[in-house]
């Protein structure tokens, strides 16, 4: 009659001749579950076939484009499919200062976004400054070492507040350049500032990046020049204006001031400043440098507001280096900050789904109806996407390099579609390259733990967290340090909260707060924990 059909038998007794090729033998109850697994996935394929009809079978999987990981690498389509989120929403309408997430969590999105949104009309003046990582290092072991703890902050927020005046100068006159020729309104203002911005050495060829690293090489020779063999140096008002300053600010504030009145808005975004520090970590010399970078711009902004001039900072951050900074900071209430915390696998979909669309799918058509066509509907009795969310630490990044990687193994053995032993060897080299990722930024926080996932190789996926203590104790990591690390365990998505066979509890389920995480434990004893599944086939845990 053309029915699925799935026949058990228990047991170790014959099984009936007449159905003996049909049956399936199954000794423990395990069995029986892999059996009902295999069983609801031949139903659920059966539906399909009869439902869907694919007329070009492989060609859709095999071009499927679902675009970059990493928003740096595709910011010139990422308008296309773009999934305009509310945290986006309210970082456009300046509703925060700072957007805060984890790598892969969509910041850079947001920034090219925002961006590409504001710049679209030419009376907003948009900087879009990404200042790499040994440019501060220079900084901070050329001078900042030197200096005094009072002479410290104060050093760093007046060289920011000074780079960004010098920025904002550049990016006005080269915007500006062929339009002041037509427009004669703008001819004595333009004049002016261009002569005071001219005044100096302070180059304006080049890129940001090298030209803050001129700005940072004149201070540091004229550091050298002045107090050369000296440590500990306490600087007064006039001194740091002497050491940092090749122009006259104040004269420079005012006739920048007078420009902008011919602009409707200027937007400062400031991206990569938690990048690129060195294999020791974050230390407290970094966080007071992204400290004063917020002061710097909040300066800024109150003076321009109070000139009736519209400005907006958005500084992006990886949200764990933000707690970190919570943490020395005195003052913890001035930021208004949107967090992206992806919660809602639905959301998680629909941002596929809007790729999948990019790739010529059909606009119409829903994220299940787009799926049974480049996916299996199962995978080990779980619904297929469902089981690669939960795998993707719910970081759009990750779950776009997960599929990708199941899609590239399937194309590479010409299947029409992901198949359950795609989906298996393509989690096998994404969950490889995941503990490599989570490791680095384990390191940013704790350098001492950048390897503390390989002390979990082997462990059963669920344990005690007693004995949690023991592989760490195992793996060298002090008993002092073992706190500190579950919870960055915990934070990471690591690990989570093991309730029962049927339901673990990791960060992203509870808003990536890890005492409201840590709470669900008053309730347990003994405390059980679980490894996540997007790390088990790396590190092999049964």
């Amino acid at each position: 009659m053309g029915k699925i059909l799935t026949i058990v038998q228990f047991g170790p007794d014959p099984v009936p001749i007449d159905y003996r090729d049909f049956a399936t033998p199954c000794l423990h109850p395990e069995q029986i579950d892999e059996s009902v697994a295999d069983f609801a996935t031949r139903i659920a394929e059966a539906f399909q076939t009869k439902e869907t009809v694919v007329p070009e079978t492989g060609t859709f999987l095999s071009t499927l484009n679902l675009g970059a990981s990493a928003a740096e690498n595709e910011f010139q389509e990422l308008g296309n499919y773009y999934l305009e989120t509310d945290d986006y929403q309210r970082a456009l309408r300046g509703e925060a200062r700072t957007i805060l997430g984890l790598k892969g969590s969509g910041k850079s999105a947001i920034f090219f976004q925002v961006r590409n949104r504001v710049r679209r009309d030419p009376a907003n003046v948009v900087l879009d400054l990404k200042p790499e990582g040994y440019q501060l290092r220079k900084f901070k072991e050329s001078i900042l070492q030197l200096l005094s703890e009072g002479t410290f902050e104060h050093t760093i927020t007046a060289f920011w507040e000074y780079l960004l005046l010098l920025e904002i100068c550049h990016k006005l006159l080269e915007n500006d350049k062929g339009r002041v020729m037509r427009d004669v309104t703008l001819f004595d203002s333009y004049r002016r500032l261009a002569e005071t911005y001219d005044s100096s050495e302070y180059v304006r060829e080049g890129d940001f990046a090298e030209r803050m690293s001129t700005l940072i090489q004149g201070i540091v020779d004229n550091y050298g020049a002045r107090y050369s063999g000296r440590s500990n140096v306490a600087l007064s008002n006039e001194e740091i204006t002497g050491l940092l300053y090749k122009h006259d600010v104040d004269r420079l504030r005012r006739e920048l001031v007078e420009y902008l009145r011919f602009k409707k808005s200027i937007w400062l975004l400031f991206d990569n400043i938690d990048k690129g520090w060195s294999a020791h970590g974050i230390d407290s010399d970094d966080l007071t440098i992204i400290r004063c970078l917020l002061e710097a711009t909040r300066k800024l902004e109150r003076y321009m507001r109070s000139r009736e001039i519209d400005a907006h900072t958005l500084v992006f951050l990886r949200v764990d280096v933000y707690d970190h900074l919570l943490q020395e900071t005195p003052d913890r209430g001035k930021e208004s900050k949107v967090i992206l915390d992806w919660t809602d696998a639905d959301l998680m979909r629909e941002l596929l789904r809007k790729r999948f669309v990019f790739s010529q799918a059909s606009a119409t058509a829903s994220f299940q109806e787009i799926w049974r066509r480049i996916c299996v509907a199962y995978v080990k009795g779980e619904e297929s996407s469902q089981y690669l969310i939960d795998r993707s630490l719910m970081r759009p990044r990750y779950l776009i390099n997960l599929i990708g990687a199941c899609r590239s193994h399937a194309v590479n053995l010409r299947h029409s579609r992901i198949e359950e032993g795609d989906i298996e060897r393509g989690l096998k080299n994404y969950s490889s390259d995941l503990i490599a990722e989570i490791g680095l930024e384990i390191r940013d926080i704790l350098p001492a733990a950048e390897n503390v996932l390989y002390s979990l190789i082997g462990v059963n996926r669920v344990f005690r967290e007693d004995e949690l203590d023991q592989f760490l104790s195992r793996a060298g990591f002090e008993n002092a340090s073992l706190a500190t690390i579950k919870d960055l365990l915990l934070f990471y998505g690591v690990i989570g909260v093991w309730r029962s066979d049927d339901e673990s509890v990791f960060i992203y389920d509870r808003n990536y707060d890890v005492n409201l995480l840590k709470g669900l434990w008053a309730e347990q004893e003994p405390r059980m924990m679980c490894i996540n599944p997007a790390f088990w086939s790396a590190l092999g845990n049964n």
